[in-house]
């Protein structure tokens, strides 16, 4: 998992070459939202979802996990809060997708994990072995947040 500020993409460009493509897209956002949908930037290989979420208690989410992309989640407007856990934490697996060729199963919740609060231009990153929980509401009167999934094929 890797969490930080939009303003710092770049260090992680060595990473996977997808973080330059995902901040091409994050600077024409900026300059030009987008409706939400979903956006092909490198078909078949590195897809952005933009949609505005309603949170919801942690107790009433699933945690997830994917084998084939990595997740690179990032706030646009708005606060969110994402669980996150080792994927070796989680309890049994409740149901996937990957059988039928999605790239998502959901777990029972760890006995420990981590919360991560994302703000306006902040991003996490949750790789295949990192369980996450989203759309998660950080306060009480937690407003929607609007966020852009990346997709990136690994």
């Amino acid at each position: 998992m890797i969490s930080g500020k939009v303003s710092d993409l770049k260090r992680y460009y060595p990473v996977n070459p997808a973080f330059e493509f995902i901040a091409k897209f994050l600077d024409e956002y900026k300059a030009q939202p987008k409706d939400s949908g979903e956006y092909e930037i490198l078909p078949g290989r590195l897809k952005a979802i933009v949609a505005t979420n309603e949170l919801g208690d942690a107790e009433t989410k699933k945690f997830e996990a994917h084998k084939k992309y990595a997740d690179v989640q990032v706030i646009v407007k708005g606060t969110e809060r994402i669980d996150w856990t080792d994927l070796g934490n989680c309890g049994a697996m409740v149901s996937e997708e990957y059988s039928t060729g999605g790239d998502i199963a959901f777990y029972e919740d760890p006995e420990f994990s981590s919360a991560v609060t994302l703000y306006e231009g902040e991003f996490m990153v949750m790789f295949p072995e990192d369980a996450h929980k989203p759309c998660v509401k950080p306060c009480e009167n937690a407003e929607p947040a609007t966020k852009i999934v990346f997709k990136v094929l690994l």
